[in-house]
Parts: C-alpha cells; sequence; structure tokens
C-alpha cells in the first residue's frame, strides 16, 4: 500500500470525470515561467473548470473570477516547482507503479481498472490525461516523505510536554471552517498590518452575515480555500496548538478572534463539535506453542507426524513445556518452554490467532499448521487491559508527527517558491506585492 492519502486523489479524479473533454480547444500560450518549465492557459482553464465544479458541489456561491484565477494560479505553480523538484531528486513512478494506485482507487469506486478507464472515457474524459494527473500527484507526495516527512522527530520527552499541555478533553473533535491571510518570510511590519487589517475587515463581514465558506474560496490563502475552508473532523490534538486552544473556547457557530502565526493570520470557525473522554480495552492472551518447521531436514509429511506424535504425549500427561523446550524450532519462545506471553488480538498470524480464539484457558489445541510449520498451542490465561494511556501516548505521537511535518512542509513550500525563477507572461496574472 502506498503511504498517501488516496482521499485526495479520489477527489480529483471525481471532478475529472465530471469534466467534459472540449471540443474546441483555443490556442494555447504561455502564462507563467516556472524555473525551466512553464504554465499554459489550457491548464488554467482546465483546473479553473474543476475548481468550479468543486465549489458547485458544496453548493457555495461561485467566487470572483479574478480571485478563483489567482487560487489556481498559484496551486499550479506550487504543484510544478514540487514535480520539479522531484525530477531533480531522481524520483520517478513508473508504470508498473502507477497501474497500482489506480487499480486501488478503482477497487474504492467497487470497478476493475478497465472499468474504471471505460467509466472516464464514456464521461469524455481523457484517461491518459487522468493516468498523468495521478502520477504528479504521487510523485509530489513521495517527494513530500523524503523531503520533509522523513525528517521529523518525535521523542518521548516531546509525548510528555505534548500531553502536559493537552485540554481537559483531548478527545474531542472538531470540524472547523479556516481562513488564511498569508504574509511572505521577511514581510515589514506594514504588511503584517495590512493582512491583519485584512482578515479583520473580512471577519466583520461574516459577522454581518456574508457566508464564512464563500469568503474562504475568494480570498483564503489556505489549502483548503476551495472547498470553503472546510477542515473537516479533526482530533483536537491533531490539530495546530493556537487552532486547538482557540476551539476550545468557541461555541459551534462561533468565530475566533483574528490569530496571529509567523506565516500570517488566521480566521477559525467551529462548524461542529463531537466526541469526548472515554476508556479504551484490550483483551489479551497468554499462550504457550511449540513449532515443527517444514525444512531441508524434515519434510511435510514427518514434520505433521511429529506434531502429532508430540501431541499424542501431551493428551498422555507430558507438558507442553518441557516439550516445547526440546522440541520446538521457535527460537523465541523455545527457552521460555513456548510461553508468547500476554498479547492483544493481531499480533499472530491469522491462522494461529483464530486456534486460540476457539480455545479456553487451559486448553491445548490439535496440530495445526500455518506458513511457518506445525503448531500446537495452549491458551494459559486471558486479561482485559486498560489501554487508554497507551492509546492516548500513540494518538499524541501520530498528531506531533501530523502538526510538525505540516509546519515544516508549509515552511519547504514557501522557501521552494522564494528560490523560484518565476515569470508572468500578463501583468494581471502577477499576485499583489505585500
Amino acid at each position: 500500500m502506498l503511504p498517501f492519502r488516496t482521499a485526495g486523489l479520489l477527489l480529483g479524479l471525481l471532478l475529472s470525470v465530471m469534466l467534459p473533454a472540449q471540443a474546441n480547444v483555443p490556442l494555447d500560450r504561455i502564462v507563467v515561467v516556472v524555473n525551466d518549465g512553464v504554465i499554459l492557459q489550457t491548464e488554467i482553464d482546465r483546473a479553473i473548470e474543476q475548481a468550479m465544479v468543486q465549489v458547485r458541489a458544496r453548493g457555495l456561491a461561485a467566487p470572483p473570477e479574478g480571485a478563483l484565477r489567482a487560487q489556481v494560479l498559484e496551486r499550479l505553480i506550487l504543484q510544478r516547482l514540487q514535480t520539479q523538484r522531484a525530477q531533480q531528486a531522481g524520483i520517478r513512478i513508473d508504470d508498473r507503479e502507477l497501474n497500482e494506485v489506480l487499480t486501488n482507487i478503482a477497487r474504492q469506486n467497487q470497478m476493475t481498472l478497465a472499468e474504471f478507464a471505460d467509466a472516464l472515457r464514456a464521461e469524455g474524459t481523457d484517461y491518459l490525461a487522468v493516468r498523468e494527473q495521478i502520477r504528479e500527484e504521487v510523485l509530489v507526495n513521495r517527494l513530500r516523505q523524503r523531503e520533509v516527512d522523513s525528517r521529523v522527530t518525535v521523542t518521548d520527552q516531546d509525548i510528555d510536554l505534548f500531553l502536559a499541555n493537552q485540554p481537559d478533553n483531548p478527545n474531542a473533535e472538531y470540524r472547523l471552517a479556516h481562513i488564511l491571510v498569508s504574509v511572505p518570510d521577511g514581510a515589514s511590519p506594514e504588511a503584517r498590518n495590512g493582512a491583519r487589517a485584512k482578515l479583520e475587515a473580512l471577519r466583520e463581514r461574516i459577522v454581518a452575515g456574508e457566508d464564512f465558506a464563500s469568503i474562504a474560496v475568494a480570498e483564503s490563502d489556505g489549502q483548503q480555500a476551495l472547498q470553503g475552508g472546510d477542515l473537516d473532523f479533526r482530533a483536537a490534538d491533531a490539530l495546530p496548538q493556537l487552532f486547538a486552544d482557540a476551539a476550545a473556547q468557541l461555541e459551534v457557530g462561533e468565530l475566533s478572534p483574528v490569530l496571529d502565526t509567523a506565516n500570517g493570520f488566521h480566521l477559525i470557525k467551529l462548524v461542529d463539535q463531537r466526541g469526548g473522554a472515554e476508556r479504551q480495552t484490550v483483551e489479551e492472551t497468554q499462550a504457550r506453542h511449540l513449532l515443527i518447521e517444514i525444512n531441508t531436514l524434515r519434510n511435510e509429511d514427518q514434520a505433521r507426524a511429529l506434531a502429532r506424535e508430540l501431541y499424542r504425549r501431551i493428551e498422555a500427561g507430558e507438558g507442553i513445556e518441557a516439550l516445547a523446550a526440546e522440541y520446538s524450532d521457535d527460537p523465541g519462545s523455545k527457552n521460555n518452554g513456548g510461553d508468547l506471553g500476554f498479547q492483544p488480538p493481531g499480533v499472530f498470524d491469522p491462522e494461529f490467532q483464530s486456534q486460540l480464539d476457539a480455545l479456553a484457558p487451559g486448553e491445548v489445541s490439535a496440530p495445526f499448521k500455518t506458513q511457518f510449520g506445525w503448531h500446537i498451542a495452549e491458551v494459559v490465561d486471558r486479561r482485559t487491559r486498560d489501554v487508554t494511556e497507551l492509546a492516548k501516548r500513540g494518538r499524541a505521537r501520530q498528531a506531533l508527527q501530523e502538526r510538525r511535518a505540516a509546519e515544516e512542509y508549509d515552511t519547504w513550500l514557501r522557501r521552494l517558491r522564494a528560490e523560484a525563477y518565476i515569470e508572468y507572461r500578463q501583468t494581471g496574472d502577477q499576485p499583489d506585492a505585500s
């Protein structure tokens, strides 16, 4: 399974499926030069169409044409910079790997790859263009994993400090909507004051009754702008600390004050809230076993025969501990009389686990086979263990990892853009100097 977010790819694909092929393609022209590459007018037109489908699907008002074009163009520039960087780093997505990704996407849509391709063509969509779009998204995800995510570390001390500063209800989940007015690195105090004033003005418009999502589509610099700023449900400990602290003070439907960070100014709205504190338990099984491997010295029939002979001796009264110590081929448990300790579900081979699940404490299984060889197993005991604290630490580690990766990615992306050569062929496409 490839380590990237399939949901984002699916959304892009579904939008592509909904877009008909254009019968009359206008004469193409270069709009922006990005290092040694270019962004063409037809690319922008298609991306704007996709964005409009997405906006309409969410029931949002269409933003002003200029605002939407600026949003789309900036996304295309960042995407192009990342694909260029990936190529420089020697990252490639070959056809075999791409076909695996497409097959997984088709399977999630309950289709075969061939059926999926036919569905796209039936809607008038260029299947080969979709393939390349997906290849590019996989490429960018691979680049991010190599240059950003892999460099983020979380220590036990980090987790301790994180948990010590958590709110009383860390299991709460918030659905937030978000607007960002960004400022470039090294911006002057005047530029920062201007950005804050802009967001304060947007907040006043929302308070006066304008729709948050529509303003986000038209004005936000956030990555979810074209989704109306919707961040969907996220656990409190998976949000940036500034957002989590602000959300904890809001009632559903309320707006936060303007929030100040290094990369700009944020406004959040608490759309919904769910979840609460709960205990987590797991049933663990303590088992013993002995393993008879099939190897160069012992064939299938010999292994099965030995396992059956040892089982007869156990039925006759011999202990599995002594037999495991003498005969077992499992080096990890042999010297402990076959004792595997207390283990939660999912640790063992599925066939081995199913055999354990069928036994009561004190019972011994008949010989059975797994991919490792022939086994005889005994369930010694079972217990229910409270894993709330362990689960909490696991969630904290994941939340810190994701939070730091998101912050590092934003910083890395801003630096990548700042170091790039970008030439706008039309003055109206240039971003605001602030």
